[in-house]
């Protein structure tokens, strides 16, 4: 307080402080006067404005859930096509190759000679084997006679048993002889026999190894022939797919975009100690086949048992904890509601999933667009998907 207005009177100061309270009450009062003013006209015009009608509830298609005791797996093994035979053909001795009948890619049936061998020697051979049989035969004739002879002067007692003895026993020296010749023979038919290659089977010819001219030894690959018919697929199953392939009629085996119908042919005992796997071979049904040892895949489908229902993808929510929430609707009061049910996917493809939860048969769910709806909120059903 300064100096002057403590010189002033007490009861003015009192008068001044009581004029300042007065004129504070005042103020206040008017701004109080002036809010219930406002909020009263405010009320009149909120009383005075139409209000909004009510959104209409949002337009969901639906479906209804059907229940099943399982649902079927497509599984795929990969494998090879392979021939049914598959052959090295070589000679048995060495020689000069003299003609190759076929090439790569000709067919033949069986038994068709497909290569030879020079045979020059082994034909002089016989020849030579040929003029010595005929003059052990001529021998063989002179020996007969004599010995005829001999036994003839012998009964009369004008030869000597001794020498019917010689005679006889030089025919016989002579038909021995005869006899191994006739096994040179033998021996160089089978030599002749020899240079000739012949298909074991109708075949194609693979591979060509050799060229006419070329000089081969014993064994060396002349020709690779593969069975022109009977081509096999050759895959691993396991035990539980093996199962499923013995009570299957229709199986195939895809390559690329296409499907080769199969049927079984044998299964191999062997367990394979590396992939746990049994080696089965399948015939194909049909003319037109892929290439030989092209890689396709078997197609099986293996049926699980467990009870839920097919839904599409576009019906599923996410989740907490690795699950997936289906929102279904239900009839309360008059009104379609919807609520979540979690599901867990069992299996899904490109466009359907299927799933177990707390679903139960026949209720309907949303097919589409599950995002734009909550639990609780009320929804108008269009028409069934199904």
């Amino acid at each position: 307080m300064t100096s002057a207005a403590a010189d002033k009177p007490l009861w003015q100061r009192l008068i001044r402080q009581w004029l300042t309270l007065v004129f504070t009450l005042f103020m206040i009062g008017i701004a109080i006067g002036l809010m219930i003013l406002g909020q009263s006209v405010l009320a009149e015009r909120a009383a005075a404005v139409t209000p909004p009608q009510a959104a209409p509830a949002m337009h969901v298609q639906t479906d209804r859930l059907v229940l099943s005791e399982g649902y079927e797996v497509p599984r795929r093994f990969p494998g090879q096509i392979e021939a049914a035979q598959h052959t090295v053909m070589a000679f048995e001795q060495g020689g000069t190759i003299a003609h190759l009948a076929v090439d790569e890619g000709d067919r033949m049936t069986a038994g068709t000679v497909i290569a030879r061998l020079d045979t020059r020697l082994i034909d002089a051979d016989r020849t030579r084997l040929m003029a010595a049989r005929r003059a052990l035969e001529a021998q063989a004739e002179l020996a007969k006679r004599t010995t005829r002879r001999q036994t003839e002067l012998s009964e009369r007692g004008f030869a000597s048993l001794q020498a019917v003895d010689n005679v006889a026993l030089r025919l016989a020296e002579l038909e021995a002889r005869i006899a191994e010749i006739d096994a040179s023979l033998v021996s160089v038919d089978l030599q002749l026999e020899k240079s000739e290659l012949r298909a074991p089977f109708d075949a194609m010819v693979s591979t060509r190894m050799v060229d006419t001219g070329s000089a081969v030894g014993s064994g060396q690959p002349v020709f690779s022939l593969v069975q022109a018919s009977g081509q096999q697929f050759r895959v691993g199953l396991t035990p539980d797919a093996l199962a499923a392939l013995t009570s299957t009629n229709d199986v195939a085996a895809i390559f690329g975009n296409k499907r080769y119908p199969l049927r079984l042919n044998a299964v191999l005992p062997e367990l394979d100690s590396a992939t746990r796997t049994r080696t089965v071979l399948l015939d194909f049904v049909g003319s037109e086949l892929p290439p030989l040892r092209d890689t396709g895949a078997l197609v099986l489908t293996q049926m699980v048992t467990e009870r839920g229902a097919w839904v599409p993808l576009a019906a599923l929510q996410d989740a907490p904890r690795g699950l997936w929430r289906l929102m279904t609707v239900t009839d309360d009061g008059g009104q379609t509601q919807v609520q979540a049910e979690a599901v867990e996917v069992l299996f899904s493809d490109a466009e359907r999933a299927y799933v177990r939860g707390t679903f139960r048969e026949g209720m309907r769910y949303i097919t589409d667009g599950p995002h734009r709806v909550v639990s609780g909120q009320t929804v108008s059903l269009l028409q069934e998907a199904g």
